[in-house]
């Protein structure tokens, strides 16, 4: 099935969805919500707008058939940054100025600008597909980093600052602390004004998270150890795989091959531009989220050591206290 929106403006997406869909749908004044048909699946598209240029959008639902979701290209100076978190499922889908189809699963985040909102998102049948994503007025993402603007390199300042006209991709990695984060959010235990506070405050949590990983993206004018832009890229790009994928990395091979350049420049790019080998920066990660999800102090410690890909306990213990100077239960009763 295809279904195509030309509105930019979430209530009348939804309107416009329903009309083509049959599903039902409830307004309030901060909040649409859309369930799906039974014919088409079960679940619901959720908008609700957080403050002025800033709409959170949640997306769960499990389709009995393939849906095709066009957004038309409009002549207007609409667009709006995005930050879509995957959480479950897969999508694919375009975008207009970009050559290859985009593909995306569960533990992956894109920022995007879009000028004008023009994707197709093609959704498959027969899994459950979960999203969060945070859209944001151009505008008001600029006045939220005004004051960090200089953080980030002379390529991206361009990017934030061209937001509103020039198209711009970039995959992130969900952290642990961001997944803890959208679970909150999916789960949220308020309601009424409360609710929507609750849920502002996580989302700008989130997008601090991901505006701290662009401030380290690499700028072909930034210097980068000797290593050409290109390369410079690809490396950026194995290191968001190799966070993606915390509990199962890719080899040294496997990892080259993703990013299109030989094991040799993989291994010295990592130390020329990061400062530590491929698996030394993975290490380091573990350690770091091992700590924020410890000091959160919602999960066991052996869930923790899951959670950051180390399934034995006793090398986690003894490389957390090699990092931070006590295992991790000592670590905890000192919190306590």
């Amino acid at each position: 099935m295809k279904v195509s929106i030309s509105s930019t403006d979430i209530q009348r997406a939804t309107e416009e969805f329903q009309q083509q869909t049959g599903g039902s749908r409830q307004l309030s004044s901060k909040e649409t919500a859309l369930f799906l048909p039974l014919p088409l699946g079960q679940g619901y598209l959720r908008g609700i707008n957080l403050r002025d240029g800033l709409e959170l959008l949640i997306y769960e639902y499990a389709l009995q058939q393939d849906l095709i979701v066009d957004f038309c290209n409009q002549a207007t100076q609409h667009s709006f940054t995005t930050f879509t978190f995957y959480v479950s499922g897969r999508m694919s889908g375009y975008i207009p100025g970009c050559k290859s189809k985009l593909d995306f699963t569960a533990g992956q985040t894109l920022f995007a600008t879009i000028p004008n909102a023009a994707t197709t998102s093609e959704l498959i049948a027969g899994q459950k597909i979960t999203t969060v994503a945070l859209a944001i007025a151009p505008q008001l993402l600029l006045k939220l980093v005004e004051n960090s603007l200089n953080l980030f390199s002379q390529d991206w300042q361009q990017k934030l600052q061209n937001a509103a006209s020039n198209l711009c991709l970039q995959s992130i990695y969900t952290t642990p602390e961001m997944a803890r984060i959208l679970q909150l959010i999916l789960h949220c235990p308020h309601q009424g004004g409360i609710r929507r506070l609750y849920l502002e405050a996580k989302a700008l949590e989130l997008l601090a998270l991901c505006l701290t990983q662009l401030t380290s993206h690499c700028s072909t004018a930034s210097p980068s150890g000797g290593v050409n832009p290109k390369d410079c890229d690809a490396l950026h790009r194995a290191k968001t795989i190799l966070l993606q994928n915390i509990t199962n990395p890719p080899s040294l091979a496997k990892l080259a091959r993703q990013v299109g350049i030989s094991e040799r420049k993989l291994q010295r790019g990592f130390q020329q531009i990061f400062g530590t080998t491929v698996f030394g920066l993975l290490h380091d990660h573990r350690m770091e989220q091992a700590r924020k999800l410890l000091e959160a102090d919602e999960m066991t410690i052996e869930a923790i050591a899951n959670t950051v890909g180390i399934a034995h306990r006793g090398y986690f213990a003894s490389a957390f206290k090699r990092k931070f100077g006590s295992t991790p239960r000592t670590y905890l009763k000192r919190l306590r």
